[in-house]
């Protein structure tokens, strides 16, 4: 038996489909009611917890390139055009310090994230904690897949806000890019139109004055006056011009340095000034040329000897210079990097440049100062006089010159409108959250709450040691039961006791008298079963109504609530007493009473007229308490045979496991339908 029963326990190891289908049916209500509590959970977040998030969509097309690769720096160089930008360069700049940062000022973000903290008078929010929040939880954009467009995506609860901050981010991503994209071009038209205004302003000073001369004082000017004047017109003009050519070199040199740094992989742009002895002593060199060239042009023309000589040597010494520059720079080009190389050889030229335009200033201005040397031999109303026409032909050409530069740089940059990022799709504001989804959510409520629900099940299932259903006690022992329904009468179980008989006596449904021994059947529980009484009193009747003559041994003590007790003996009297008590014709009942000693069934004398009955009598039942009982393991042994009860919810699997190992056991199962 107890290998048997070792047996059924590794049987029980192994889960089929049909038990999780049991399992389930017995715990159906435990399922439907985990699933319903995570649906109406799901239900109070969404309709009482949960904040709605709005989503402002923008698209993006991206600029061209204003960085470039190694081979882009290279193409520039030789005058070709840049490459495209990686969109996670343009994704990271959109959400740069240098953006959101300007986002968080434009807004007061830094005030509103404070009022809506809670505690927010001691809350201390800083700048960097509100740029955070944007970078990772408000602002999210990424790339179209094969495309160079950029998906904006803004998701905050405050809609409105939520779609000032997608405008902002777009405005302050725009100028970022521009500013990304300018050359020198680009930097030399900003300077020239933030000086024209001002001169402008000082050039209608200067001819209001002049103006005003000229209506209080009569004056004729000379021809040496007016070719006065005119020389310094002539002058001012290249001085402006000069000055405009270096603001341009810088900024060529700037960006190159900018670009070698880029090459390099450095974080920041590096700016590099060459320099050495013969550097110094050649700059030196070529502006003292200059200012010489600058005084002969006074007295003579470009094509005049003199003038021709000096610019032959202002040509060497520029040669000079370059060559320098190229011996120093190409000490810093690491391992012959043909793309380093070509832009630090143009760093040298756009250098070369400078310091000529530099040199060739300062000759202007020696000139210049010859000019107002001259001047100073003229009578004071004169002097007066060309000052003022002076200052108004300088201003005037400033302004002209000025002018013209900004048109052409107009021009040369309108190109530079086709490297900003634009808009496709502008942001809106939606009339519905974007989350949550209120379908999907308890969409997916009900599919967790399943889930938890057969999760539950099982953990209860694991956990419970009841028995609940007759499949389960079938599983566990690997016996069908004989099943009685509640109530426990002969109406409603006539074929439950014919089961049982057969089981007990075999087909033998005779009313004579067999001359074998008679059938000793052990009837207990697993678990406190009143039922128990019930189902032995009925098969008592059910056997003697066979002919069988039928002895109940009750060692509960509860058979006395359901038979007269006058005509039924105690254990003392059944031990004392030669002759038993018939209940009725072929019946016989010994129940313990209060007044027998505790485990009076213990006693040798007892045992002895049991045995002693066993030939006048066909059946003795012997009721005892629970399976675990001692009364059940002391009358295993002289029992033939063992009925258990099984009640659902109250009989438990450690306890069946004492009933299973009985001597030839056979299970009854009490059905609550």
């Amino acid at each position: 038996m107890e290998s048997k029963e070792l047996q059924n326990i590794e049987m029980n190891d192994e889960i089929t489909l049909s038990d999780i289908i049991q399992i389930l049916k017995r715990r159906k209500w435990l399922l439907i009611a985990t699933f319903v509590i995570t649906v109406a959970l799901t239900l109070v977040y969404l309709f009482f917890i949960a904040t709605p998030t709005y989503e402002i969509m923008a698209t993006i097309k991206l600029p061209k390139s204003s960085g470039m690769s190694l081979s882009g720096a290279a193409a520039l160089v030789l005058g070709g055009s840049t490459t495209s930008p990686a969109v996670d360069e343009q994704i990271e700049i959109i959400k740069s310090r240098k953006v959101l940062g300007n986002v968080v000022k434009e807004l007061n973000l830094l005030d509103y994230f404070k009022r809506k903290a809670k505690n927010s008078e001691k809350v201390e929010l800083t700048e960097n904690q509100v740029i955070k929040k944007l970078y990772k939880d408000i602002i999210t954009a990424t790339s179209k897949k094969n495309t160079s467009l950029i998906s904006l995506t803004v998701a905050l609860d405050d809609k409105e806000l939520a779609y000032k901050i997608a405008q902002s981010v777009i405005k302050n991503y725009i100028e970022v890019s521009k500013e990304l994209n300018k050359d020198e071009n680009s930097y030399l038209y900003d300077f020239v139109r933030q000086q024209l205004p001002i001169v402008e302003k000082e050039l209608a000073k200067v001819e209001a004055k002049l103006q005003e001369f000229q209506k209080t004082k009569s004056l004729m000017p000379t021809k040496e006056i007016e070719q006065l004047i005119q020389s310094y017109s002539d002058i001012t003009k290249q001085i402006v011009d000069t000055q405009l050519a270096i603001q341009s070199a810088e900024a060529q040199i700037a960006e190159l340095n900018k670009r070698i740094s880029e090459v390099k992989g450095l974080a920041k742009a590096q700016s590099y000034t060459p320099t050495s002895p013969q550097l110094e002593q050649l700059k030196k060199e070529l502006s003292q040329l200059e200012v010489q060239r600058s005084s002969l042009l006074l007295k003579y023309t470009e094509e005049a000897e003199p003038v021709k000589d000096v610019e032959k040597q202002i040509e060497i010494v520029k040669k000079m210079i370059n060559d320098e520059l190229n011996r120093i720079t190409s000490a810093k080009v690491e391992a012959q990097d043909p793309v380093l190389s070509e832009l630090y050889a143009s760093l040298s030229k756009a250098i070369t440049e400078k310091e000529s335009l530099k040199a060739a200033l300062q000759g202007l201005q020696k000139t210049k100062n010859d000019l107002d040397n001259q001047l100073s031999k003229y009578p004071e109303i004169q002097r007066e006089y060309v000052a003022l026409q002076r200052d108004f032909t300088v201003k005037q050409q400033t302004y002209t010159v000025l002018k013209a530069k900004e048109e052409e740089l107009r021009l040369s940059t309108a190109g530079m409108n086709f490297n900003v990022p634009v808009v496709v799709d502008e942001p809106y504001i939606p009339e519905k959250p974007a989350k949550p989804n209120k379908k999907l959510m308890l969409a997916v409520g009900g599919v967790l709450g399943i889930f938890l629900g057969i999760l539950v099940a099982f953990l209860r299932e694991a956990t419970d040691q009841r028995i609940l259903d007759k499949y389960q006690l079938t599983s566990i022992t690997g016996v069908i039961p004989t099943e009685f329904k509640l109530p426990i009468d002969s109406a409603k179980n006539t074929e439950a006791m014919k089961e049982l008989y057969v089981k007990l006596f075999g087909n033998n449904f005779s009313h004579e008298k067999s001359n074998k021994t008679a059938k000793m059947i052990h009837i207990t529980s697993v678990g406190r079963i009143n039922e128990k009484n019930s189902i032995s009193y009925e098969l008592s009747k059910f056997f003697s109504a066979l002919g069988k003559r039928t002895l109940i041994i009750d060692t509960t003590g509860d058979f006395s609530n359901l038979v007269d007790k006058s005509k039924a003996l105690s254990f003392s009297q059944f031990i004392s007493q030669s002759d038993l008590a018939q209940y009725k014709d072929m019946l016989y009942f010994v129940i313990k009473s209060k007044d027998d000693e505790p485990y009076v069934f213990f006693n040798e004398t007892f045992l002895e007229k049991v045995n002693l009955l066993k030939d006048t009598m066909d059946a003795i039942m012997i009721i005892t308490p629970d399976s675990d009982s001692a009364e059940a393991k002391y009358f295993e042994d002289i029992a033939n045979s063992s009925v258990v009860v099984i009640k659902p919810s109250i009989s438990e699997k450690p306890k069946l496991l004492f009933g299973s190992l009985l001597k030839n056991v056979h299970f009854v199962w009490i059905d609550k339908k």
